[in-house]
């Protein structure tokens, strides 16, 4: 599904030397997602890999710099606040590690990149985490798991 596509959006980012430019690299990535409705099969990976010559380890590395970029096995990215402020942020990662095997830089076993980051700048409102981008403040472990559950 999708073959001859796929070969046409390499071709042109390899003519644009993708292999070698991070912008043109995730601009491929981006029209490929765009080409499967949002989500990059693993097939469609290993293609690319393949056809840029980039080791196995590549791909997925620069896939965790760009949580936007969805894959079979990571079609969400979660995110919880660090800031100083942030209350309870050790609960809500102690509940990820036991409900969802989550832990920082890590896949989780429900589909989800689990990352920690700095401030979300509602620091009254907390504990914050981002969701596939957005923003929800006042998160417990019940919110949590509706989160991650309603995918």
């Amino acid at each position: 599904m999708h073959q001859e596509e796929l070969a046409q959006i390499l071709s042109f980012y390899q003519s644009r030397g993708a292999a070698r430019d991070q912008n043109e690299l995730v601009s491929l990535l981006r029209e490929t997602q765009a080409l499967y409705g949002g989500v990059i099969p693993q097939g469609a990976l290993e293609e690319i890999t393949r056809a840029l010559g980039f080791r196995d380890s590549f791909l997925p590395a620069v896939l965790r710099r760009y949580p936007s970029i969805k894959t079979e096995a990571v079609r969400h990215s979660l995110t919880v606040c660090q800031g100083p402020s942030c209350g309870r942020r050790r609960e809500l990662l102690d509940f990820l590690a036991k409900e969802y095997g989550a832990v920082p830089g890590g896949v989780a076993s429900a589909g989800f990149r689990l990352q920690t980051g700095g401030c979300m700048k509602n620091c009254g409102k907390g504990p914050c985490v981002r969701w596939d981008g957005v923003v929800h403040t006042g998160v417990t472990p019940e919110a949590l798991r509706a989160l991650i559950e309603e995918k």
